[in-house]
């Protein structure tokens, strides 16, 4: 929480900068107005993203080992494509989004229970995933500074792989995974930034959270055990994004 507030704290400080400069006005003579030009934002568009994730996976066990515990921190490489649509309003922007691409988030770690003999792990696998998400900003010339939330969802895959070999549990192991889609949420914010007429740069980080999840499976031996998880992570990434023409604005004039 304490990293979303100081993003959040950051990106007021420069909204607000942006949008006294985007309503400065220029003056040709004594009478005589000059707009400032603003990039025509609105519109649909479209384009390709690249970028890193990296996140947490949490698991316990709800009625195994007592201080069973594990915490991962996969990561990875993301890519994928985006469309959206802006519709201007003076200054401010307010657009929808929507994502689709690989979150390539994937790690393991061992369980932190120190156990003669007791070697189990978990492993976090996440690879399609999607996102709708609205979008909020301010234009200034050729920038945009926007906030960003709204649903994102991934196909996730965990596992737990568990032997165990001494006088209290004999000879005994068990392979536990379930591959789901999970739906979870995801807030952040970027900037954007004119490269001609019709292309544009963004930078975006974006934190979600994937909710959690529970696994069952049995053991050689025949004993039912459960398990919960629950990941989430950030991602950093960049991008670019074709217009495909201007749309309606809901004032006239320079925007």
């Amino acid at each position: 929480m304490r990293r979303l507030s100081c993003l959040v704290l950051v990106v007021c400080v420069m909204a607000c900068g942006l949008a006294g400069g985007a309503s400065a006005q220029s003056w040709s003579g004594p009478n005589t107005y000059v707009p400032t030009p603003i990039y025509p934002w609105s519109g649909f568009y479209g384009g390709f993203h690249i970028g890193g994730t990296w996140g947490g996976t949490d698991a316990y066990t709800e009625n195994g080992v007592a201080g069973d515990y594990w915490s991962a921190a996969p990561s990875g490489l993301v890519v994928g494509a985006q469309l959206g649509y802006n519709w201007l309003a003076g200054p401010l922007l307010f657009g929808i989004e929507g994502d689709l691409g690989d979150l390539g988030l994937a790690g393991s770690a061992a369980t932190s229970l120190v156990s003669y003999s007791y070697d189990t792990y978990t492993n976090t696998d996440a690879g399609l995933y999607m996102s709708l998400r609205g979008r909020l900003g301010v234009v200034g010339d050729q920038w945009l500074l926007y906030f960003t939330g709204g649903w994102l969802g991934a196909n996730t895959e965990v596992s737990i792989i568990g032997n165990c070999n001494n006088i209290v549990c004999g000879s005994d192991s068990i392979v536990a995974s379930k591959s789901e889609f999970n739906n979870g949420w995801t807030i952040g914010g970027g900037i954007e930034a004119a490269l001609s007429n019709s292309w544009t740069w963004k930078i975006e980080y974006l934190y979600y959270d994937l909710g959690a999840s529970t696994i069952s499976g049995r053991t050689t031996n025949g004993t039912r055990f459960n398990w919960k998880t629950e990941t989430d992570g950030q991602l950093v990434r960049a991008g670019v994004n074709y217009r495909f023409g201007s749309g309606p604005s809901f004032f006239g004039g320079g925007y």
